[in-house]
């Protein structure tokens, strides 16, 4: 992948994202989704972006392609900052308290900048038209739940009632 392919710019999926994740229970039920269930959170907040600007339910092979453009990406930084996050966290042998809290925070942020850059990629690659922004709030959030429930069952090959209720939860939002 070339940087040029992928170079910052305005991108409405990240300013949506992050209103939305900041309401109620959203970020709760993502995490969920996230650890529960191995989703990547940020499709997760695709699929609901996709809906409520009016674009069609997504296809499969769309899920499939974005999946594909996104996970090194995901698997090469995000998911490894994380995972040194959470060990400076909960590994007693190298959580040093406020020694390294400092260090731990800017990992956080390295965190958040894979995610922004992962939504770029995300943004770039994706589904950009919108056939029906006429279509109602309720609508949009029907389809942001068909698209999160389709994107569970290509990771898990199945939909679990938790993870069911949980794509609910964050399809609700989007009408609050």
């Amino acid at each position: 992948m070339s940087e040029s392919n992928y170079e910052t710019t305005d991108n409405p999926f990240w300013d949506f994202s992050l209103d939305f994740y900041g309401r109620a229970r959203v970020a709760e039920a993502c995490l969920k989704l996230q650890d529960s269930f191995g989703a990547d959170v940020n499709i997760v907040l695709y699929c609901c972006w996709v809906a409520f600007e009016g674009a069609e339910k997504m296809e499969q092979a769309e899920l499939f392609e974005i999946i594909s453009a996104i996970e090194p990406w995901q698997s090469g930084v995000v998911q490894r900052l994380r995972q040194i996050r959470r060990d400076m966290k909960q590994d007693e042998k190298i959580n040093l308290g406020e020694l390294s809290e400092q260090l731990r925070e800017t990992i956080k942020k390295c965190e958040l900048d894979g995610e922004r850059i992962e939504q770029t990629i995300l943004y770039q690659s994706g589904q950009r038209e919108f056939s029906y922004p006429d279509t109602t709030i309720e609508e949009k959030s029907h389809t942001a739940e068909t698209n999160m429930l389709k994107y569970l069952t290509i990771i898990l090959g199945d939909r679990s009632e938790d993870g069911k209720k949980t794509v609910q939860l964050i399809s609700q939002a989007l009408i609050s």
